[in-house]
């Protein structure tokens, strides 16, 4: 029985075969919390103070999947940003208010309560208000992870 393999069936497979390589797991162990072990630690210096932080899986600065949950006081306001990736978040506690946009305007914003899912995807312009009781929220995405502020936060 002869074989026959086209050249776009091997380049196929060649590609098939890097993308498994890229996401084959270096992890030796698995990465497992209890909401006791979670350490809070101040928030990025790219975050304006009062924001607080606790690194889940991997390094956001580091090429590759991470995951990070953050601590925001009430009414704490992320003005209009974005990010170069997709970035999935879950809210945890609390509320937060996300719209779209170049900037902070709550009148074209959506709030996601406690158990909301919701992804920005890459470079979108959006902002984030949190709600009257604070928020922790869970935030997983590709680093390197960047937040380049659009509009100027305010006094």
């Amino acid at each position: 029985m002869k074989l026959t393999i086209t050249i776009s069936q091997f380049l196929l497979f060649l590609l098939c075969a890097e993308l498994y390589a890229q996401n084959d797991s270096v992890l030796q162990q698995p990465v497992q919390f209890t909401p006791e072990r979670i350490i809070w630690k101040e928030g990025p210096a790219n975050l304006p103070k009062g924001v607080e932080m606790c690194l889940l899986y991997s390094n956001p600065k580091a090429t590759g999947p991470f995951a990070a949950r953050f601590k925001f006081p009430a009414n704490y306001k992320l003005y209009a940003h974005y990010h170069e990736n997709d970035e999935v978040v879950t809210v945890l506690e609390g509320s937060v208010f996300v719209g779209f946009g170049d900037k902070t305007d709550m009148s074209v914003a959506k709030e996601f309560k406690a158990g909301s899912f919701y992804v920005n995807p890459a470079r979108s312009h959006h902002f984030v208000v949190i709600g009257k009781k604070g928020a922790v929220v869970q935030i997983n995405s590709v680093g390197p992870w960047t937040l380049e502020f659009i509009e100027k936060p305010r006094s």
